[in-house]
């Protein structure tokens, strides 16, 4: 069955999600087309593309071909990587069918417990409810609630009352206290809440292994930064069962972003779903560490957020991205004890077994990321990576992937896609679809004529790419709901 069907069993209009391609960055591709590491990453993680391999999407997206070819990611031209309408050339979405065929589980997840999911969420009625409760008395507090409620100190008392200081704007209650509100009953984060690492795997509160699934966002430009906010994430989650959501952040736009990726992080929040705040690029690690000592100011006491700190390294080796790592995973946990951190692996996140030799040892509830794109990176060649890795003891997360080739473009290969998933099914690794973007490219998963807020229609979901991508985060839901 297509997405279409499942979404009309649930709301009159289809979801949608949005941000964008393929993330070129991770251009990552071994011999993928398009040179360009620059791209996407924010420059230099992508720019180590300097292998023809990268093709990062984000930013090659502008050469439609060049793949990335263009470093300048700033331009964001994956735009233009519109001829990218491509993507649904393919026929093979025969992955259509295959998604589909993983509707039925989706189905029953929204019936289990789905909608309620995010819906149910209230946004952050509960937590206004919590404002009510605010009488918290931590009114007291509250008082200096403000601001206090937003360390989730109010938070923590009476909880609500922080939500009170926060919640006098639902969204500003998430925010503030890092999520202080009450979460919504049979959400993700309700039924699993605060995650961990052990071994080389995820597990809940509960010690149960968990495999989130969901989209990633898209930072290049507006046709994926106009997804970045509330309703389309309250959509995203209650109509496309989204349990986690990644949101990326460009290291040279973080006065205009920043504002962005927090009213994304407080709609998760309220909606009872996963976060994880993506460094979308390469910098010196003392601009990561400041930007994410505030976010873990902000967050670090919500059991919803989790960090990416460096996107798709390339052009260096594992050493130095080692490095980088301590410094800013040592920022994080000066203020954030527990809440787990993805650390970025070598060429475009396509070599963990090189972070699994000599693993980041100065904390835990690290895991490592892998990023792939099934037209370009098949699994006979790039699967024995993440096995090597997991056998040598390290958790492993996909945090980026599509079914395209690593440009954002090209064929949407649905037989390799299924071929990943399966790998990952079987080793309960989670993953975020590259992504929520209208720009054109095969990647996308919104037509370019899908509306900024949701609910979305069938005809605003790309098919096969957004159809196959969706039917199958859907089918995951059931599972990620029940206790």
């Amino acid at each position: 069955m297509k997405i279409c069907m499942k979404v009309s069993w649930m709301l009159p209009s289809i979801l949608g999600l949005a941000l964008g391609a393929c993330s070129t960055d991770s251009a990552k591709g071994v011999g993928q087309e398009g040179t360009g590491g620059n791209a996407g990453s924010g420059g230099a993680t992508e720019s180590g593309g300097t292998t023809a391999t990268a093709g990062a999407p984000e930013t090659g997206g502008t050469t439609g071909a060049g793949g990335g070819s263009g470093g300048a990611s700033s331009t964001g031209g994956i735009g233009s990587g519109g001829a990218s309408s491509s993507g649904g050339v393919t026929t093979s979405g025969g992955a259509v069918p295959s998604g589909g065929a993983t509707q039925p589980g989706g189905t029953g997840g929204k019936a289990t417990g789905g909608t309620s999911a995010g819906g149910k969420t209230g946004a952050g009625g509960a937590t206004s409810a919590g404002g009510a409760t605010g009488p918290g008395g931590a009114t007291g507090t509250g008082g200096a609630t403000g601001t206090g409620g937003k360390t989730g100190a109010g938070g923590a008392t009476g909880a609500g009352g922080t939500t009170a200081a926060g919640g006098t704007t639902a969204a500003g209650g998430a925010t503030a206290a890092g999520g202080a509100g009450p979460t919504p009953s049979g959400t993700p984060v309700d039924v699993h809440g605060q995650l961990k690492v052990v071994g080389n795997q995820i597990v809940d509160k509960n010690g149960k292994v968990i495999a989130l699934h969901g989209m990633s966002m898209y930072p290049w430009n507006t046709q994926g930064t106009q997804f970045y906010n509330a309703t389309a994430v309250g959509h995203l989650v209650k109509d496309m069962d989204c349990a986690i959501l990644r949101i990326p952040i460009l290291p040279n736009s973080l006065t205009a972003q920043t504002p962005l990726v927090k009213t994304v992080v407080d709609a998760c929040i309220a909606n009872g779903i996963y976060a994880i705040i993506d460094w979308h690029g390469s910098t010196a690690a003392s601009a990561a560490s400041t930007f994410f000592a505030s976010m873990a100011t902000a967050y670090g006491t919500s059991p919803n957020v989790m960090y990416e700190i460096w996107n798709e390294p390339s052009g260096v080796t594992w050493p130095t991205i080692k490095t980088y790592h301590e410094t800013v995973v040592a920022a994080i946990r000066a203020i954030d004890p527990d809440n787990i951190i993805f650390l970025g692996t070598p060429q475009y996140d396509q070599e963990p077994q090189q972070a699994a030799a000599d693993p980041v040892t100065t904390s835990t509830n690290l895991a490592y990321t892998f990023h792939f794109y099934a037209f370009s990176h098949h699994f006979a060649n790039y699967g024995p990576n993440v096995t090597k890795a997991l056998a040598a003891g390290i958790a492993v997360f996909v945090t980026e992937y599509g079914g395209c080739a690593s440009t954002g473009n090209g064929t949407f290969d649905a037989t390799e896609l299924q071929t990943w998933w399966n790998f990952l099914d079987t080793n309960n690794i989670g993953s975020t679809n590259w992504a929520v973007e209208t720009n054109g490219e095969t990647s996308a998963i919104f037509t370019t004529s899908a509306n900024k807020t949701g609910p979305w229609t069938t005809a605003e979901i790309t098919n096969p790419d957004g159809t196959t991508i969706l039917n199958y985060i859907q089918s995951k839901y059931a599972a990620t709901v029940t206790p």
